[in-house]
């Protein structure tokens, strides 16, 4: 008897593990899936599959992370700041979710609780011009310039056209990007983008903070691009170039005007779009993706974008600040089908603006 009341506790055991894993599995099938519906940009189809992985086990890895992101994108802030706090709770602070809370603090305008978690954030090593640019409009409310110039200048570092613009205008400093030695190229193509080449311009990861900081009064002067222009370390004295700092190959950035025309396409009687800022309005769209909105109000959705050199849109974020109308599916499908434009090229490295959805209910 002793001998067969083992047996079957040994059999319940290995029939637990089993199922454990097999559960383990499934979970990790639907984390996929979310992940998938994420990177599609169906965002309100991701937090369905995130819900069902964190019903069943709520620490699953990133489930937590994941859908406190997909959240902040459909604007969804208090949820987005609510899934980041838990996840931190469970995981500990990393980057991306002190990112996720501070950029979430900030839609909410909640600047001080913003400062504190993008702050960590950027400690931590995340690399996105994003933060830097939500710190700087938080330095320039509180009327502390040099910090705010030092933030749009390491966003415009990180590739950010908008930050460039606003370091020259706020700081009179002329923008320069760091150049590589031997600069590649890689191309890939999307799906989804109809076949054109999507070709990644070097984007600065790794720059160093930038402490040629402008004070007041003191203005540099501004250039024109000149490809391969060298910068050379003034710190060398006496004329002796052995002691000097390493050259640097570095250009200026060619940024966009601050032009806010407006590019109006009317898709249909209840659907009508403006493309405007850093005059992408004057840059003529190739291909348009097919849209179909319905909406029982009138309102505005308003998605911001970044278009490369090649015309495609490389950047799609909601504002907020700029739209009446929050409605998930609304904001899902805007972002997604923002994403699809395809503009002709251009000698500008990047061009961020506005797509404006003005619905009309029905």
């Amino acid at each position: 008897m002793k001998r067969i009341t083992i047996l079957c506790m040994f059999l319940l055991g290995i029939t637990g593990v089993v199922r454990s894993q097999q559960l383990d599995e499934e979970i990790g099938f639907k984390l996929v899936k979310a992940e998938y519906l994420i990177n599609t940009e169906r965002f309100e189809d991701a937090i369905r599959e995130l819900n069902a992985v964190i019903q069943e086990n709520p620490n699953f890895k990133n489930a937590l992370l994941l859908r406190a992101e997909t959240k902040y994108k459909l604007a969804a802030y208090k949820g987005a700041k609510t899934d980041a706090l838990e996840f931190i709770n469970v995981h500990g602070i990393t980057a991306k979710a002190s990112s996720i809370l501070g950029k979430s603090e900030f839609a909410m305008g909640n600047d001080d609780a913003a400062l504190n978690s993008i702050s960590a954030s950027i400690a931590l090593g995340e690399k996105d011009f994003r933060l830097h640019e939500i710190r700087a409009e938080i330095y320039e409310r509180k009327n502390q310039k040099i910090s705010a110039c030092e933030e749009w200048q390491a966003a415009s570092k990180l590739g950010s056209t908008k930050a460039a613009i606003n370091a020259r205008k706020l700081c009179g400093t002329k923008t320069e990007v760091p150049v590589q030695q031997s600069p590649t190229q890689t191309e890939t193509v999307d799906d989804n983008d109809h076949g054109h080449y999507e070709q990644q311009h070097g984007q600065v990861n790794n720059a160093p903070k930038d402490t040629s900081v402008v004070q007041e009064g003191e203005v540099l002067s501004e250039g024109k691009q000149e490809n391969g222009a060298e910068s050379v370390d003034s710190t060398a004295q006496n004329g002796d170039m052995n002691n000097s700092a390493p050259v640097t190959n570095t250009v200026d950035m060619l940024l966009p005007d601050e032009d806010n025309t407006v590019n109006s396409i009317v898709i249909d009687e209840e659907l009508t779009l403006e493309i405007f800022g850093q005059g992408l309005g004057k840059r003529r769209v190739l291909e348009r993706p097919s849209i179909l909105i319905l909406a029982e109000k009138d309102g505005v959705v308003t998605v911001e974008v970044c278009v490369n050199a090649n015309g495609n849109v490389e950047y799609a974020e909601f504002v907020a600040a700029k739209s009446t109308l929050t409605q998930n599916s609304l904001v899902s499908l805007a972002i997604r089908k923002a994403k699809e434009f395809w503009f002709e090229d251009s000698d500008y490295p990047k061009q961020c603006g506005y797509i404006r959805f003005k619905i009309k209910g029905s």
